[in-house]
């Protein structure tokens, strides 16, 4: 066990840092971008999907970006731990640390007045921040480029506006605000299968 918490310790201490800085940039400046107090439940839910969800692709999407040296990448893959164990190991402290801000984010709302279910919208954003936080893993372990997996969760979420539920359907992220939570479960769902399809990927590229 305590290897694992070695190679948390070396993520919180060199890889991650800048990315957590980013989120809470992004989360802090939303009141100057758009209103944020006083909100409804629907209105509350376009901020959280539309908005907060943007910071799983800022945390998720990097796991494997210490390994974009390919000296680094040839140390990791040869240690006694396996890489896909450093991979999860990485990604599970990254969505501890996104979880985190996204309740205090949630907390800054209803401080602001919102009215909201806490827990299940606190659930559903967290879900698509692991979807489109999946998809930005999946593209970057496929095509080895973390441009490739920043952009592929960014056209999803393009798309997603232009096109509504109509094409998308149960993989609709913005379902929330339109008082629909079954979408979530299969974003979720669908989150795990991308993780691990990078993962696979990644790892093929030893």
């Amino acid at each position: 066990m305590e290897k694992y918490f070695q190679i948390e310790k070396v993520n919180l201490k060199y890889h991650i840092p800048i990315h957590v800085f980013v989120c809470i940039l992004l989360l802090a400046v939303s009141p100057l971008l758009m209103g944020v107090a006083n909100l409804s439940a629907e209105d509350t839910a376009k901020v959280l999907e539309r908005y907060a969800a943007l910071t799983g692709i800022i945390m998720l999407t990097p796991v494997f970006l210490p390994e974009q040296d390919q000296n680094l990448r040839e140390l990791v893959c040869a240690k006694y731990v396996s890489s896909t164990s450093v991979y999860l190991v990485r990604l599970l402290g990254n969505v501890i640390l996104l979880a985190f801000l996204l309740g205090i984010y949630m907390c800054m709302l209803y401080a602001g007045g919102c009215a909201f279910p806490a827990v299940k919208y606190f659930l559903g954003t967290l879900a698509e921040m692991l979807f489109f936080g999946g998809l930005g893993v999946c593209f970057y372990g496929a095509a080895d480029n973390l441009v490739a997996g920043y952009m592929a969760p960014m056209v999803y979420y393009i798309a997603a506006i232009g096109s509504g539920p109509k094409y998308l359907k149960l993989l609709y992220p913005f379902s929330m605000s339109m008082g629909s939570f079954k979408e979530k479960c299969c974003l979720f769902a669908a989150a795990v299968l991308l993780v691990m399809a990078g993962i696979l990927f990644r790892c093929r590229r030893k």
